[in-house]
């Protein structure tokens, strides 16, 4: 099984970062997707068009069908961990380490992968390969500071 980490740092305006805000903040919102990829017919959920350029850019030589599985806010105070069962009967926990004035930082695991993530304000990356249901599971985590 192979787990895939892609951070997105390229977004566009409406889905990028802040500018007048900083990372300083002990506070923040994470939007969790759980997206299916399959191979198959092309099909994006209408609830990810905002992702499908970017699922299609780094999933779509592989899987052509995307569909959202489930949607949660996390909200996390600095050092707090908080977690989501996902539909393979694994644990996503997302802990948020603060920030340096740009980024944000969260410590992610994922079924036995630990690994820190740096993202903007306002940013999205994904974590991706772990088998489902004759696809994948993709984590779709967008991190915003909370004022």
């Amino acid at each position: 099984m192979i787990a895939v980490v892609i951070a997105a740092f390229a977004m566009s305006m409406s889905l990028g970062p802040d500018p007048g805000s900083s990372g300083k903040s002990g506070k923040v919102r994470c939007e969790i997707q759980i997206i299916h990829a399959t191979r198959g017919k092309p099909f994006v959920d209408p609830t990810l068009k905002p992702l499908k350029r970017y699922l299609e850019n780094s999933f779509g030589s592989k899987y052509q069908s995307f569909k959202q599985v489930s949607k949660r806010s996390m909200p996390l105070s600095r050092g707090q961990r908080s977690s989501e069962a996902l539909p393979n009967d694994t644990q996503l926990s997302l802990t948020y380490l603060g920030g340096d004035g740009s980024r944000l930082r969260l410590l992610m695991e994922v079924g036995g992968l630990k690994t820190r993530v740096k993202v903007h304000n306002g940013g999205l990356f994904f974590q991706a390969g772990r088998r489902y249901k004759g696809g994948m599971l993709i984590v779709a985590v967008r991190a915003h500071i909370v004022r």
